[in-house]
């Protein structure tokens, strides 16, 4: 038998890390502890087989959303025998177990908001495949209009690149694209007027290209305005749960502090009445 003592350093304190460490070791079947450090790491020391210290000591470099192992300082000595399971060492000030819980339940918020953005990111997918399409069909009548729509395509391309990166703007954004596609259809009004003196009486199809294309633009301004409403309901849902789990954790907290208190007052009552009773015996008859 062998004792692993190891000091972990990195986002391992009030994030859940002991209790994973707990879960760990007792499934390799160790004896011994795992608890905080005031200077911010947490010491273990565990006691089994070395075989199997050795994958505890790989398994506890732990990273994900809460937690992120940076070093691990370990050694290993001859085992004491002295522990009868693993166990987690709490401090006075510390919620234990039921911050864990709550730990938890935060990282469960997490992994949902992230969902959520994936499935946001998925349906602009869609809706830049629209876009890409209304580019094409404007780029079809630049031709025809002989180069002279160039600025709006160019403004088009902005808007997409800010749509895919830019979530928190878009709706500058898209007051922007529509000042900035007001001015393009001035712009084409114009270069309207000189294909209609070039073409002599040619101007019934572009009027209906025209229509389509502004048909497209208004359909694609409905379908962001619903992923908008959409997300919007999903990021007030995430900010409704986390707000409970919050006001659940202090209340949680306020219990626990209120029932350490009175169990230490009442421990330290017995502790002086002992003391007295003790001095009463130690005078001399």
């Amino acid at each position: 038998m062998h004792k692993l003592t190891a000091f972990i350093s990195g986002k391992v304190q009030m994030a859940g890390y002991r209790s994973k460490v707990v879960t760990i070791a007792r499934a390799f079947g160790l004896k011994g502890y795992v608890r905080n450090m005031q200077d911010g790491r947490v010491k273990i020391l565990a006691e089994g087989p070395l075989d199997d210290l050795e994958r505890f000591l790989k398994a506890i470099k732990i990273e994900n959303t809460l937690i992120k192992v940076d070093d691990i300082q370990s050694e290993f000595s001859d085992a004491l025998g002295a522990y009868d399971d693993f166990f987690k060492v709490a401090g006075e000030n510390e919620t234990d177990a039921r911050l864990d819980v709550a730990a938890g339940h935060l990282k469960e918020l997490i992994v949902v908001v992230k969902d959520g953005f994936k499935e946001t990111v998925s349906k602009l997918g869609g809706m830049d495949g629209s876009l890409k399409e209304i580019s094409q069909k404007q780029d079809e009548m630049i031709v025809e209009m002989r180069g002279g729509f160039k600025e709006l395509a160019g403004k088009q391309d902005e808007m997409i690149a800010e749509t895919r990166g830019g979530f928190k703007e878009l709706a500058g954004k898209q007051d922007e694209m529509i000042a900035e596609t007001r001015g393009g259809f001035k712009e084409l009004s114009g270069k309207q007027d000189v294909m209609i003196a070039e073409t002599r009486g040619g101007f019934k199809e572009l009027s209906g290209k025209q229509d389509e294309m502004i048909a497209e633009t208004r359909d694609g301004f409905k379908e962001n305005n619903a992923l908008l409403q959409e997300f919007s309901a999903k990021q007030d849902y995430v900010i409704d749960a986390i707000d409970e789990a919050r006001a659940d954790v202090v209340s949680e907290v306020q219990g626990l502090r209120s029932d350490l208190k009175g169990r230490m007052d009442e421990r330290l009552q017995r502790i002086e009445s002992d003391v007295v009773e003790i001095k009463a015996r130690m005078r001399p008859g």
